[in-house]
């Protein structure tokens, strides 16, 4: 049976439709698919043209094309979304649900495979890495990862991938992995308002061997292996770079991961009176800015901050103390509250934003599980500070990476 699932769209003007495609997560698997996401991006033997391109989407009542890999785990998917007008707000009957699709799988099943397009692709890809790089903090961050897969280094860039595959890449290369494409499992969600009548056109058109293989997976996440590291690297920045990674172990209930996670991530640096915040920015006056973020798929908690150079050792004390504290029980009940609610509201405010249903229905489809935000948003409020202490005691601090 075809891999396709279209909901009914009930509240919006415009609809999504999405192909995605999984394959495994290595430097030159992302490599070759950022320069394929690009080249479609930019034309295709439809329209091959940069400019006729983004007319065609544009006469199609300004339709929104996004093609992009994003990691998850230990895989890359590819994304193929088209946001678009729904037919029924539109007064033209060639505008219809058939053309649209036409023109979506046309620019998806069809690249264009030009040498001054690809040419075009690796220099925007270039320019658009070394702009990334130039910020601070994410060249920290890009460095924290590194370091974070040292010992596997297929994982260790979760953005481009390996820039030397990116330079030297050729026509056919492309050719042959948008070729091998097909063949990996591959699934197509929307939120459209007839899904019937979207459903049937893309049972016949979506001929991929890899729309009919299980797009699932259970092997998702990449475990964090206990193997303590400390760097810190200069340079010339106002301030400094600090990010301390925390791992868990990959085996504890998905729930507890998840969940924990978020909950955590919220408590220590959710807002102005979060503990981090606190005891980081106003008790000590060290830091610009300090977030916390839950990495389900690579067992991580993260926590980074952008901090005056001087109080680096008080910084990275007052972290350990915070998390150590919750390990302990030792847990603020009015903070712990907030943060519930902040995700609770978090949640309720998805609900508002078609493309995070979208992307709720990749998320369940890609772990093969059916959970509402209804049902997100009740783990969240069942969620126990008992529970958040279990979490916080399996952390274990692997890497502390600073930029000065």
């Amino acid at each position: 049976m075809t891999n396709i699932q279209i909901e009914p769209n009930y509240k919006f003007k415009t609809a999504s439709v999405g192909c995605f495609l999984r394959l495994p997560l290595n430097q030159k698997n992302l490599a070759l698919a950022n320069v394929l996401c690009v080249m479609q991006s930019n034309a295709s033997l439809l329209y091959p043209g940069v400019s006729l391109q983004a007319k065609a989407l544009e006469e199609k009542y300004d339709s929104q094309l996004e093609i992009f890999p994003q990691v998850f785990g230990n895989q890359i998917i590819i994304f193929y979304s088209l946001n678009f007008i729904e037919p029924r707000e539109i007064l033209n009957p060639d505008y219809n649900y058939a053309e649209i699709i036409k023109m979506f799988l046309g620019i998806i099943k069809k690249p264009l495979f030009n040498p001054s397009l690809l040419y075009l692709a690796k220099s925007q890809l270039s320019s658009v890495r070394a702009q990334y790089l130039d910020i601070p903090s994410n060249y920290a961050l890009n460095r924290f990862f590194e370091y974070w897969y040292r010992n596997e280094s297929q994982y260790k860039d979760n953005m481009f991938g390996d820039m030397e595959v990116i330079k030297n890449c050729t026509i056919e290369q492309i050719k042959s992995f948008f070729d091998n494409l097909k063949t990996y499992p591959a699934v197509c969600l929307g939120l459209v308002e007839n899904p019937d009548m979207m459903t049937d056109l893309l049972q016949e058109q979506l001929d991929w061997p890899g729309f009919f293989r299980s797009f699932d997976t259970d092997e998702l996440t990449i475990p964090a292996h206990f193997a303590p590291f400390t760097k810190n690297e200069e340079g010339e920045h106002g301030q400094t770079q600090l990010l301390m990674g925390f791992g868990y172990d990959a085996s504890l209930p998905l729930d507890l991961r998840q969940f924990g996670g978020l909950i955590l991530s919220q408590y220590l640096a959710g807002d102005e009176s979060s503990k981090l915040f606190t005891s980081i920015r106003e008790d000590l006056g060290a830091a610009y800015a300090i977030e916390v973020n839950n990495l389900l798929d690579d067992s991580l908690l993260l926590i980074s901050a952008g901090i005056d150079k001087d109080k680096l050792l008080a910084t990275k004390a007052k972290i350990n103390q915070s998390i150590r504290e919750v390990a302990k029980g030792n847990i603020d009940k009015t903070l712990f509250k907030r943060a519930q609610n902040a995700l609770k509201r978090t949640y309720q405010s998805n609900e508002d934003q078609e493309s995070l249903l979208l992307m709720q229905l990749l998320a369940n489809t890609l772990r093969g599980r059916s959970l509402t935000i209804e049902e997100r948003i009740k783990k969240v409020v069942n969620f126990t500070p008992e529970k958040l202490t279990r979490f916080a005691q399996s952390l274990f601090l692997n890497e502390s990476y600073c930029l000065q």
